[in-house]
């Protein structure tokens, strides 16, 4: 004997459906945007979209939801608890909702987990003398739930919280992504085969999402002896009718019913699977003829979950997939198909129609609430995305005060898994990364270089950067010669090295001592001359003459040798300090090509807010705090009063470590030469460590030979260790970089435009914060009122 089990069966009343065992939902409708009080990601936490063909480790975990959490929409929050829930083990249902009295549309969501609640005992069903079969208990009474709420201001709050279960909950050993598209040469028959009722599932779903309808599970059947299920029927949603509650218990005397818009048409499209030899599954019945029109749906997801994994559902975001083999019988399936193939060839890449139509909606959108936002795109021959730019108004006034060198980010480009995202960013005045454009480029050729670089020039007023930094690249290189012939254009050191590593690793092998020999030819030679020397040296003693890579590395020495940079700022003032980077943030856990686009959108946006409060925060905390002082020094307070907080740290270390310097004097005159060195054991004819200071005692220009000043704007210790020597007590302004200074943002005249938008986003996070009490509201309005009286007086005084 066999028992079966409506999945139809329950409330309705409280919206109660099984969001991972069929609902769809729609990523691209979705723009989740998380608050700034979620804690940013670290390199160990799992993407909650995140997807791989490798088991899962215990180790990782998915982004925890919390209260206050925000949603830009209802779709967003589901689909967010969905992913969640997939990765901590449990399933998913929409358990409540509550209408507005205005409009009636949905206001409150309650997502619970499935097991939330008991079954209802329906006795009144049965005749009196049939048997009842026993039914599996999938409801233990957890009481793991999520509620959001809609606020006045139109985002979705999540107001109760409960993440403990009263069961065991364990991880799916992997999440597999599936592409509707790898079944489109593919149509359900009868005595069809699958391997598992879940690669059924996933066949018939991806057959719906093509043919134009939903989906939900109609009835389920277990086995007597282990519970295990023996028959599974998906049917269309527009199945059966929707039952009346006219004479419901819970409809109140008098109280007025709200009309419920009907969704089921009494269509019979099914599709039922049985399993046979307990290894495979086989289609009993099927009925392919729907009683309604049929419409292409968006693309949309399915959380398809089991006790091993997770499978999600989904249209790819991309090029099309690879299909299922046209040779092999469409009897059986194999799911263990990821929907990303390796992208040997980005030129054959491109994000879908939805990706599109959504991404150009956002940047219309931020167009049209400021006209200063700037975007740019391409498609190709099938309407899909290949390029776009955007840079907002932050973007370009952080890159007139900070502009003067910029670093092309294309870290992708060594991970496959990556999306095709470009940044332009550069170091603000508190050492922090501020950004200056973003791109997507499928095609990483030439063409599509000059096409970034022409917009991004044109978007922040035609001004050519004073440095470009890039990885080693030979299509972007060519662009930059093209678009900036007189901006200075270097290859990023570290990028070198790291390329270097692979293309010498049988030297580094034999030679052990190399990579270090190597390194300081590089680095430690500050001269053209040193570094030739060392160079040959290099070749001489490791017999590398005809190796085609070093050859070609020093054909390019101009690039990236820092010898060849001198004089070139490069707002870089220690070599080994580097400012945030979104790549240890979020590049590796939601910049990857899985990542809906929509969620990879407002999470860039979210991490540069966060960066803009940052920069804020210090702003704040350089103009009304000043270090202390731990010598007495007329220098050191001078520039204590101008620098920024994180800028005089580098200064103050730097005068400290001129303490340890002696100074000898070669040349006397009006132009004085000094000799500055730590220790006189050191020097040597090439790799000496002294250097060597010029003086104008007349107009007081100086210069050092390792041309640090002229690299990142700080004076360096050498200088300073002249200037003690020479009794120079105050800094000469000349050597007061103003992109280093409190005061670095002076001097921008805002435009109209921006002017609003910079008091608008002032104006409603004042709003949002004083409305939250009465006290609160009073207080608020009160010294609202004044300031417009201000804003107005002033205005009537200067016209």
């Amino acid at each position: 004997m066999e028992n079966a089990s409506s999945e139809d069966e329950g409330s309705l009343r409280d919206n109660s459906v099984d969001l991972n065992d069929g609902t769809l939902v729609d990523p691209h409708q979705l723009e989740l945007e998380v608050t700034a009080q979620l804690a940013e990601p670290t390199t160990s936490a799992t993407d909650p979209f995140s997807t791989s063909d490798e088991p899962k480790t215990n180790n990782t975990s998915p982004v925890e939801p919390f209260i206050g959490m925000e949603f830009e929409s209802e779709e967003a929050a589901k689909l967010f608890y969905m992913a969640y829930a997939s990765q901590v083990g449990f399933s998913v249902r929409i358990s409540k909702s509550r209408r507005s009295r205005n409009d009636e549309s949905i206001i409150m969501r309650r997502f619970v987990c499935s097991k939330e609640g008991f079954h209802l005992k329906k006795s009144g069903d049965l005749d009196e003398g049939k048997k009842k079969r026993k039914r599996a208990t999938i409801r233990e009474g957890c009481n793991a739930m999520i509620e959001v709420i809609q606020k006045y201001y139109g985002r979705w709050v999540v107001s109760k919280l409960v993440k403990e279960h009263t069961h065991i909950v364990e991880p799916p050993s992997q999440v597999r992504f599936v592409a509707p598209e790898e079944y489109a040469h593919a149509d359900p028959y009868l005595g069809m085969e699958f391997s598992s009722h879940e690669a059924a599932q996933t066949f018939y779903y991806a057959y719906a999402s093509r043919v134009g309808f939903d989906v939900r599970i109609r009835l389920s059947r277990r086995s007597t002896k282990d519970e295990s299920f023996v028959m599974r029927r998906f049917v269309c949603t527009k199945e059966g009718f929707t039952p009346s509650e006219e004479n419901g218990e819970d409809v109140a005397a008098g109280k007025k019913k709200r009309s419920r818009t009907p969704v089921r048409e009494g269509c019979k499209a099914m599709f039922e699977v049985i399993r046979k030899d307990f290894d495979k599954w086989i289609v009993s019945k099927l009925v392919l003829d729907h009683t309604h029109e049929l419409a292409i749906v968006p693309s949309k997801v399915h959380y398809i979950q089991s006790q091993s994994e997770v499978v999600v559902l989904s249209k790819a975001p991309g090029e099309q997939l690879g299909m299922l083999s046209t040779g092999a019988k469409p009897a059986a399936y194999d799911n263990n198909i990821p929907i990303w193939n390796e992208r040997k060839s980005t030129q054959h890449f491109s994000f879908s129609i939805d990706d599109t139509q959504k991404l150009l909606g956002y940047f219309k959108r931020m167009n049209g609430e400021n006209n200063t936002f700037s975007y740019a795109y391409r498609v190709d021959n099938n309407n899909c995305l290949t390029h776009a730019f955007w840079a907002d108004v932050r973007a370009r006034g952080s890159y007139y005060y900070f502009g003067d060198a910029v670093t092309i980010d294309m870290d992708f480009k060594a991970d496959l898994n990556m999306l095709p995202f470009v940044m332009l960013t550069g170091v603000n005045h508190h050492f922090q990364s501020v950004l200056f454009g973003c791109a997507l480029l499928v095609d990483q050729s030439e063409e599509s270089f000059v096409w970034l670089l022409e917009n991004w020039v044109t978007a922040m007023g035609a001004h050519h950067p004073g440095s470009l930094k890039t990885m080693l690249d030979e299509a972007i290189s060519s662009a930059v010669s093209r678009v900036f012939p007189e901006t200075r254009h270097r290859f990023c050191l570290n990028d070198m090295f790291s390329k270097c590593a692979k293309r010498l690793a049988n030297i580094y092998s034999l030679y052990p001592s190399f990579e270090e020999e190597f390194k300081n030819a590089i680095n430690t030679t500050e001269s053209i001359e040193e570094f030739e020397f060392s160079w040959n040296s290099l070749l001489r003693n490791y017999d590398l003459g005809n190796n085609n890579w070093i050859q070609y590395l020093y054909n390019i020495r101009e690039k990236w040798v820092p010898a060849f940079l001198k004089g070139t700022f490069t707002a870089e003032i220690v070599p080994n300090l580097k400012p945030e980077s979104l790549r240890e943030v979020l590049f590796k856990k939601y910049f990857n090509k899985k990542t809906p686009l929509p969620v990879f959108i407002t999470l860039l946006d979210q991490a540069m807010i966060g960066w803009s409060e940052r920069e804020s925060l210090e702003d704040l905390a350089s103009s009304f705090t000043k270090p202390i002082l731990d010598f007495p020094s007329n220098l050191l307070k001078q520039v204590s009063e101008v620098y920024t907080r994180s800028v005089y740290n580098i200064f103050e270390r730097e005068f400290v470590d001129s303490l340890g310097y002696y100074v000898e004097k070669i040349e006397d005159g009006l132009v004085g030469k000094f000799k500055v060195i730590k220790d006189y054991a050191c020097a040597s004819p090439c790799t000496s460590t002294a250097r060597i200071v010029t003086y104008d005692f007349s107009d007081k220009r100086v210069r050092c030979s390792c041309g640090k000043f002229e690299e990142c704007g700080i004076l360096c210790r050498h200088i300073l260790r002249v200037f003690l020597t020479v009794d120079v007590r105050t800094l000469p302004e000349l050597y007061v970089l103003k992109r280093w200074t409190k005061d670095a943002k002076s001097g921008f005249v805002l435009d109209e435009v921006l002017r609003f938008n910079n008091l608008y986003r002032d104006a409603v996070r004042f709003a949002r914060e004083g409305s939250s009490s009465d006290e609160v509201f009073n207080l608020a309005q009160q010294h609202l009122q004044l300031a417009y009286a201000e804003v107005m007086n002033i205005k009537q005084r200067y016209g």
